[in-house]
């Protein structure tokens, strides 16, 4: 399978399309399947990928909806496309050449594969270039400011000389990939896990302040029921007891630059994208699917 070539027609065993020029006026966007899939955008002048995406309903029309937000005259609001306001920043510094290449497989149906597979892409990706494409996970290049959401009202731009911007904040480079396919081992992806506990005894451990888990059932494993990041595991861990018993079992870690959310979801994306490609499946309970655990 071809996981090093992000740009080739076979990226990670799947048929993708040729590269379409993401500028609407150029007119190549209605050319896109309307089946869900997944897609990815490029920069012809800029290195790696700049955003990976899923949809769960017209893949033509999720990025069509993209592509008329990162051309309009003033940055987008992040809705109704968050990657909107980063990718209108580096047209704006950059210019205005994207690309688009979309994949559209049958298991794209289906929200549990389609999401476990986004996860494998963006890690893969993240892998290969040693950082998150440029406009996932909520971010925004140096010198603009983001728009917020279209209730709040604020439309972002160009930061003035001596200006920052909270949410340009470097991201956490990729997990080291080590161990991938042991899912409850104690150094699975490279990290250093914690002994696991029963969720029933998770006020024993001395937590971390923040960092990743994983929770898994009783009997064999693979697959994890969940994967999840948090800088607060107490109350976290708590809910999810109610979900999957008191006793299944968890295991936390904390590797570097867990300080922010977005550095968090990172790692987070990294594990989830490893078991699905090592397992063929997201963690049971992944993306909302509670109706997967046992009762």
């Amino acid at each position: 399978m071809n996981e090093q070539e992000l740009y080739a027609n076979d990226w990670l065993g799947l048929n993708w399309s040729e590269w379409l020029s993401l500028d609407p006026s150029d007119n190549e966007i209605p050319t896109i399947s309307s089946d869900p899939g997944l897609y990815r955008v490029r920069h012809r002048y800029r290195d790696g990928l700049e955003y990976i995406g899923e949809t769960g309903r017209s893949t033509r029309g999720r990025v069509d909806a993209l592509a008329r937000n990162v051309y309009s005259e003033e940055m987008p609001f992040r809705d109704p496309h968050t990657a909107a306001p980063c990718l209108w920043a580096v047209r704006d510094r950059y210019g205005s050449e994207f690309e688009v290449s979309t994949t559209t497989p049958r298991l794209a149906e289906d929200d549990q594969d389609r999401k476990g597979l986004e996860a494998a892409l963006i890690a893969i990706a993240r892998r290969e270039m040693g950082q998150s494409p440029t406009a996932n996970f909520g971010r925004i290049i140096d010198g603009y400011s983001q728009s917020s959401y279209r209730k709040d009202g604020y439309v972002g731009g160009p930061l003035e000389d001596g200006e920052t911007e909270l949410n340009a904040e470097p991201g956490r480079g990729p997990v080291p990939w080590e161990n991938v396919d042991d899912v409850t081992a104690s150094d699975w992806m490279g990290l250093e896990w914690s002994e696991p506990y029963r969720l029933a005894d998770r006020l024993e451990p001395d937590l971390p302040d923040a960092g990743v888990y994983r929770i898994w059932l009783g009997g064999e494993t693979p697959p994890l029921a969940y994967i999840g990041e948090t800088s607060a595991f107490t109350g976290r861990l708590r809910r999810h007891e109610k979900t999957f018993g008191g006793e299944a079992r968890f295991a936390v870690a904390m590797p570097k630059g867990m300080d922010a959310k977005h550095k968090r979801t990172e790692v987070e994306t990294d594990l989830i994208g490893a078991h699905y490609l090592s397992h063929g499946q997201s963690p049971l309970a992944q993306f909302g699917n509670g109706n997967a655990i046992p009762q």
